[in-house]
């Protein structure tokens, strides 16, 4: 099997899962990764994995051996904000008792993943925030579910940006600032963000293709968040051009983002590898290899 046996930049990719993380890890192991990524259970359902003890153990092993970062991401049906129709926390039982599922399964996934994040390695819980019309009332209600959240010692429950489309809450930074700034101070030590470029792009907030942009980005961030937040990077081409409202990932360099040239995209990379802040591909895991070939010719070492 090839493998890619070392990478300048702090990167990896998604991986399938097959109810072990030690079996999981092994693969990124292989694959030459030093961050992944995976769904603890069916991407479109509530239904999460039962992680024994023993395959936690056996993890930490490997990961004592084999340092790397390691995200699951919660289903895709996930919305805090409780239905696209009915706000969770008032008087729709009905919502409120499926948010109450909701979070319970986001505990869940906090609780197994907390024990692969410390000084050697992050790990944590991607999830994207929901979407209701009213802008304003589904954010403070995302507010109010984080807010519910029993989070277990070292645990942390990053918000994704969306790209836009539709109704989809946390587009752009000043909207994940505000839902960070609402949370109970001891609610928000558990939080992070995850930025997808794919996201930024469809949404049209920064146009990664040219380095100023890139520059702006992490200045904005800090600004407005805190750099500290910054916990996570899912590396995504884009299908679509700029500002269309689609979250629709392509391979690096075979989108609108980076078909062009790459110096842009090794900005962000060394900007991240500068910030300690992990990379995950979420097209296929081949991608790492076009990372590869940049590195080789940049002439890069780890």
């Amino acid at each position: 099997m090839t493998t890619i046996n070392t990478m300048y930049w702090n990167v990896g990719a998604h991986l399938s899962f097959n109810k072990s993380i030690q079996q999981l890890l092994l693969d990124g192991v292989r694959k030459g990764m030093y961050s992944t990524q995976f769904f603890m259970g069916n991407p479109k359902s509530y239904n999460r994995q039962n992680i024994d003890e023993q395959d936690i153990e056996m993890s930490k092993l490997i990961l004592l051996r084999f340092p790397m970062n390691i995200y699951s991401h919660f289903p895709y049906i996930s919305n805090l904000c409780g239905s696209v129709n009915s706000i969770a926390w008032e008087d729709d039982e009905i919502v409120n008792k499926k948010t109450k599922l909701l979070l319970k399964g986001i505990e869940h996934e906090l609780k197994v993943m907390a024990n692969f994040n410390n000084e050697n390695n992050k790990a944590g819980v991607v999830i994207h925030p929901g979407s209701f019309p009213d802008r304003n009332k589904g954010l403070n209600t995302v507010i109010k579910s984080i807010n519910h959240i029993n989070f277990p010692e070292n645990s942390l429950l990053l918000l994704e940006n969306s790209a836009g489309e539709g109704n989809k809450l946390c587009k752009n930074l000043e909207e994940i600032k505000y839902v960070i700034n609402g949370l109970l101070e001891d609610k928000r030590k558990h939080i992070g963000v995850c930025i997808d470029t794919a996201h930024i792009w469809g949404e049209g907030c920064y146009d990664l293709s040219k380095t100023e942009e890139i520059d702006r980005l992490f200045n904005e961030f800090d600004e407005q968040i805190g750099l500290e937040y910054f916990n996570l990077l899912h590396l995504n081409d884009s299908k679509v051009e700029i500002g269309t409202k689609k979250d629709r990932h392509e391979s690096i360099g075979k989108g609108c983002i980076w078909s062009s040239n790459f110096d842009s995209l090794i900005l962000l990379l060394n900007k991240c590898k500068e910030y300690n802040i992990p990379i995950v591909l979420e097209t296929v895991y081949e991608d790492m290899f076009i990372l590869a070939e940049i590195q080789s010719k940049l002439n890069l070492k780890f």
